[in-house]
């Protein structure tokens, strides 16, 4: 409890801290150097007090971790930063009414904060993935340059809004480190891991975002005597890498930090957002300016991304019919194994009855014959199962054979088999009973050595095509081949 109380308490002054400073800048006009040289001594404080909880917290992380690493280079990348706001205010005291002091686009501090910026990309540019199948990666890649190319664009036409017209150089850097980030951002987000938690992880592209800004429209803002937006840019952008940093070093010491898992995300929003958002700047730009330079360059982005949508989206497709094949071939396959015997590959008694039943409702007579193997119980018990099922699978292929290619052969379940016969032969149904007998009489080669004799009672009954009951056929050859088991083996019943 008291931990928690500290922490809402910090989080409270920090952010009271920031909101009146940020207040004050924005409602102020002119150039006051005083407003500058406080601005950039509380940048300086905040990127200090960043560096100093990054570094407990990766104190606190166990090594080597790909998470401990990503902490200690945002640990450098904070030094390297607390560097360029020291220098920032050097500069400033020396001269609080120079652009680069109102905007904190000096060469040192557009140095150093690139520099960090570069050591942040390079460990999240390294950072491990999960593993992804090819077509999994190619999405990943996609979604990815989408949100790029609409973050070029939107910062090309901030910065020829504002930076780049009024003749600073150093901050037309500001879109492409806005780019850079974005893409080391989005790796992890659209990855599905992160060394950090979500409401962490936001406040970094925030404040990459307000620095951008802060950068890109300062000039124009010192012209129109608003430096204080700059300031307030500034202030927030570094308050809230203070708070991620503080929050991250509070979660290790509490014990409550999680190792990142990664989540397989089946689609993301973050691309659609992007494009939804060039369209609107697209929009506003032609209100606003006309079809000139600036409205070229979001429209070259707006069209890009949509060409990239288009793409993710063709492979979408692609993947959705690759699935319906795969699952037409898992139901031909689930088919197959509902309606298939495993062990002999003929069908079983659920195929056999549905074709019996669907046989009863074509023109003319359906024939059954039912085989009971005899003799097969000893050959079990001397041989062994692997011997019998040996026998049941020549058996099958013997039955296969003289019942010839237009019956349906199947196992009704142990040593018991049945043929339909769709049309019976002119001969009638003891003449196919009869092929049967002979060819299951047959010696049958065993996976031990030697051969086993088994012969075969057959029951045969036949009914017209009226609709009648399966099961009531399959009855009446079952005890007509029990009437031939009666009279001896291999013998042939044929029901009244």
């Amino acid at each position: 409890m008291v931990d928690r109380e500290e922490r809402a308490r910090a989080a409270v002054i920090v952010a009271l801290l920031t909101a009146g400073l940020s207040v004050v800048f924005v409602s102020s006009r002119g150039e006051p150097p005083g407003y500058a040289i406080v601005c950039w001594v509380t940048v300086a404080a905040f990127v200090s007090a960043m560096t100093w909880y990054a570094y407990r917290a990766v104190r606190l992380m166990p090594e080597p971790t790909a998470e401990r690493r990503f902490w200690r280079a945002f640990t450098v990348a904070g030094a390297i930063f607390g560097v360029a706001e020291l220098a920032q205010v050097v500069l400033t005291v020396a001269d609080p009414s120079s652009v680069d002091a109102l905007t904190g686009t000096g060469i040192v501090r557009t140095v150093a904060l690139g520099s960090g910026c570069m050591v942040l990309i390079g460990v999240i540019a390294t950072y491990p993935l999960p593993h992804r199948s090819a077509r999994e990666r190619l999405c990943y890649h996609l979604d990815l340059a989408t949100v790029v190319t609409a973050v070029g664009a939107g910062g090309l036409y901030w910065t020829m809004t504002g930076a780049f017209a009024a003749g600073q150089v150093a901050a037309i850097i500001a879109p492409l480190i806005a780019m850079l980030l974005t893409f080391a951002v989005g790796r992890l987000y659209f990855s599905g891991t992160a060394p950090f938690r979500w409401h962490i992880g936001v406040m970094g592209p925030i404040a990459g975002t307000l620095e951008s800004l802060a950068r890109a429209l300062g000039p124009e803002l010192v012209r129109a005597g608003r430096p204080g937006v700059v300031f307030a840019l500034s202030l927030t952008c570094h308050a809230l890498l203070l708070v991620a940093a503080w929050l991250q070093y509070r979660q290790f010491l509490s014990g409550q930090a999680v190792t990142p898992v990664a989540r397989k995300r089946p689609y993301s929003a973050m691309p659609y957002l992007a494009l939804a958002g060039i369209h609107v700047l697209l929009i506003t730009a032609l209100l606003t300016h006309g079809l000139d330079a600036r409205a070229w360059i979001v429209q070259a982005g707006a069209v890009l991304c949509t060409g990239i949508v288009v793409l993710r989206q063709l492979t979408a497709f692609l993947d959705n019919a690759r699935l319906l094949a795969e699952r037409d071939c898992l139901t031909r396959r689930l088919h197959t194994m509902a309606f298939t015997d495993s062990l002999t590959g003929l069908a079983n008694r659920a195929c056999f009855l549905d074709r019996l039943t669907a046989s009863l409702h074509e023109p003319g007579p359906a024939g059954v014959l039912l085989i009971d193997l005899d003799d097969f119980k000893p050959v079990n018990d001397r041989y062994g199962h692997a011997a019998g099922d040996a026998v049941l699978i020549e058996t099958a292929a013997r039955l296969r054979a003289a019942a010839g290619p237009d019956a349906l052969v199947a196992r009704l379940g142990g040593d018991e088999f049945a043929v339909l016969l769709d049309q019976p032969p002119p001969d009638g149904l003891p003449a196919v009973a009869g092929r049967i007998l002979r060819a299951v009489d047959a010696p049958c080669p065993l996976p031990c050595g030697g051969t086993a004799t088994v012969r075969a009672s057959v029951g045969a009954a036949t009914a017209g095509r009226d609709g009648g009951d399966a099961s009531h056929l399959l009855n009446l050859a079952d005890q007509a081949m029990y009437r031939a088991k009666s009279r001896g083996k291999g013998a042939v019943e044929v029901a009244a």
